[in-house]
């Protein structure tokens, strides 16, 4: 009896209005709109403007439309009424699209407290969604989702229209349909055009052919020496943007050493042979063949030898086994290095710039079209559309096309076979291949390294460290240390963003069913086709006027960085948790952890490789990066690569090269220290597996 007389449990307090409380306290403690000179630089009108508290102000809607929410019961929402939930998150989704269209509509930049409010709104859409029972009612999953969509949404889709805009619009910021044709109609951007495409085929064709080389030396002749196509595919990777060109330069320029030699025996007269196509198609091809020769060199590893053996039982020479079984099995790798070296082609912009002459390709207009003495954003913005149509046709090309076709070589069952040796010829054909690339590499980055400690190349071979004391001798507040240090800090904050958000999205697209799953990955590796050129481009034009004011910070430049190389996350996501079976988070769940707590505690201890692989390959892509955010940096936030470019277009070549220098010194000793401790962990994992 007293049991049952016994008092009820009070009722919960819905959680929308704590998020609505967050809204309240963000809008009175922050400022609503962007202020030009800081809270210090303000004035008092400006100050009182910018919180929105001055009458007037469009902004108090951000505070009063979602107090609406506030006529709902304050009790916990029961699961049935569906139809309030579908309410609280439309118009969570109304309220937060309401506050963008209003900074577009007086032309003001959103302040910090719109980035409170949005996080509120999206809580509020998560706990809708969750009450709805969508995904299980996960608020973790849902809330990961609604966090991932907006940010693709701000970061990756927006920027990809705004580049669009200027095509059809003059100086004057009217509307003009056929505005783009004026410049397409130019003579000298056809041929800029041509000579892109034209350039990006040939070197496609090139390191796919060396790449192709170097694989089949790794895997199929060399015993003892397959380092060697290890290091040449490490070295490329952690070479700063310019330095390869400079290189170049160093041995086949003007005052090369292989040009002096070839004018003293040859009796070569025509001493800039090496500006235009030949010396940019030289400098990409060494520079990309390494990703080529990654792509072919997987791909070789997977092809079961017993339908090479299957091949010589039925009388065919090993010519025809190569020919007829061996390569027709690796066309769709073939088929992505080419069009993956394309796109990196198009979109280099470093080495163009040291070797192009009166070469012009795409990526160097673009530069010229933005940091030269003319601004032409409609021109930039024509040439950047044409460069990502062409890589976006690309991706899809090897996307949707070459990842449907099935080239399996390895099933279940159980097949033996003993790789079957090359032609001899061919293998010695390889071999003196291999010399030359190794030779000529060896030359190069001998150049590079001797270089730096040189007076001046061509004219005076003296050793000295006079560069290096120019770069790092004048204190930290002058020379290259500024630009090193926040280069550091800038990679530092970057890469274990991107591990961490690309392993979210990896987790979301693997774990997760639910409509669009494909549409978010696809999206997010839309990044790797989009030029860096033109992402730097889409940012300005994006980041540079309403709603958002990034440009000039050095948020914007983290950003770049991330969204640049999210992907690499991504992917290294999606191949650990592949390894991973599902039953584990199962077992998780079915003790009642949350799948923050299953990601936490089961998946991240798991991954950590995955994880520490993407995030070494991010902070190095950060570091080396140079055509995204060469457009984004400004005196305040410097950058290394910039710091080069700008010692570059100044003629101080010696100066750029020694930055260069240590720089890749610095990044080699980060990844033989990553690879190192991975390695030792890998081991004592093994030796405790042993002993149990």
């Amino acid at each position: 009896m007293s049991h049952s007389l016994s008092a009820a449990p009070p009722a919960r307090r819905d959680a929308i209005f704590i998020w609505i409380g967050v809204i309240a306290l963000s809008f009175a403690l922050l400022p609503a709109w962007s202020l030009d000179y800081g809270l210090t630089g303000a004035t008092r009108e400006e100050l009182l403007n910018a919180y929105g508290w001055s009458g007037g102000n469009i902004s108090l809607l951000w505070l009063l439309l979602p107090l609406l929410l506030l006529l709902r019961p304050a009790t916990a929402a029961p699961r049935k009424r569906r139809g309030r939930h579908l309410f609280d998150a439309g118009y969570a989704l109304f309220c937060a699209l309401f506050m963008i269209a209003s900074a577009v509509a007086v032309n003001r930049g959103l302040g910090y407290a719109a980035i409170g409010i949005l996080i509120a709104l999206g809580a509020v859409m998560t706990l809708a969604f969750s009450r709805l029972e969508w995904l299980g009612g996960d608020r973790f999953v849902i809330g990961s989702l609604v966090a991932i969509i907006a940010l693709i949404g701000v970061f990756i889709l927006y920027p990809s229209i705004a580049i669009f805009l200027p095509m059809f619009t003059n100086s004057a910021g009217k509307f003009v349909p056929l505005g783009f044709m004026t410049v397409l109609s130019q003579s000298h951007i056809l041929q800029v055009i041509a000579n892109s495409f034209l350039l990006s085929i040939a070197v496609g064709v090139g390191c796919t052919f060396f790449g192709l080389v170097l694989a089949i030396y790794t895997t199929r002749i060399a015993k003892r020496s397959a380092i060697l196509g290890r290091v040449f595919s490490i070295l490329p990777i952690v070479t700063p943007p310019f330095i390869v060109g400079l290189g170049v330069t160093l041995m086949m320029g003007r005052s090369g050493y292989v040009t002096e030699f070839m004018a003293e025996v040859f009796g070569l007269k025509n001493t800039n042979w090496l500006y235009g196509f030949t010396g940019i198609w030289i400098a990409q091809v060494l520079a990309f063949t390494p990703m080529a020769f990654m792509i072919l060199d997987g791909a070789i590893k997977t092809i079961h030898p017993s339908l090479e053996e299957a091949s010589y039982t039925l009388r065919a020479s090993r010519y025809q086994t190569f020919c007829r079984v061996f390569l027709p099995l690796l066309k769709p790798a073939l088929a992505n290095a080419f069009l993956i070296v394309i796109v990196q082609s198009l979109a280099d912009f470093s080495n163009p710039l040291v070797l192009g002459g009166n070469f012009d390709v795409l990526a160097t207009q673009i530069y010229f079209y933005i940091t030269g003495a003319q601004l032409d954003y409609q021109a930039a913005s024509t040439l950047g559309v044409i460069l990502l149509v062409f890589s976006l046709a690309v991706f899809c090309i090897q996307y949707l096309w070459i990842g449907k076709r099935s080239y399996v070589t390895i099933s279940g069952k159980f097949t033996r076979g003993d790789v079957q040796p090359l032609p001899r010829s061919m293998v010695v054909g390889v071999t003196l291949i291999l010399a030359v690339w190794v030779a000529f590499n060896t030359l190069l980055y001998g150049s590079i390294f001797y270089g730096s400690f040189t007076v001046n190349w061509g004219v005076d071979y003296t050793l000295t460290l006079q560069n290096f004391v120019r770069l790092f001798g004048q204190g930290f507040s002058d020379g290259a240390w500024p630009s090193l240090l926040d280069t550091l800090l800038y990679a530092g904050i970057a890469a274990p963003i991107t591990a961490l958000f690309g392993l979210l999205i990896a987790y979301i697209v693997v774990r997760q069913q639910f409509k669009g799953k494909k549409t978010i990955e696809f999206t997010t590796m839309l990044c790797f086709a989009v030029p860096g050129t033109v992402a730097g481009i889409s940012y300005i034009l994006a980041f540079n006027s309403a709603p958002v004011y990034l440009t000039g910070t050095a948020a914007i430049v983290i950003i770049s960085m991330v969204m640049r190389n999210v992907p690499v996350g991504i992917r290294a996501g999606i191949a650990g948790l592949g390894q991973l079976d599902k039953s584990l988070d199962e077992a998780s769940l079915s003790l009642r952890a949350g799948s923050m707590r299953t990601v936490m505690y089961i998946l991240l201890p798991l991954l950590r490789p995955a994880i520490l692989s993407a995030l070494i390959y991010s902070f190095v892509r950060a570091i080396t990066t140079v055509s995204a955010i060469v457009f984004l940096v400004t005196p305040e936030t410097r950058v290394a690569t910039a710091y080069i470019l700008n010692r570059v277009e100044d003629g101080e070549y010696g100066i750029a090269i020694a930055y260069g220098t240590i720089l890749i010194v610095v990044m080699l000793a980060i990844i033989f220290l990553f690879d190192y401790l991975v390695g030792e962990a890998r081991i004592s994992r093994s030796k405790a597996q042993n002993r149990q």
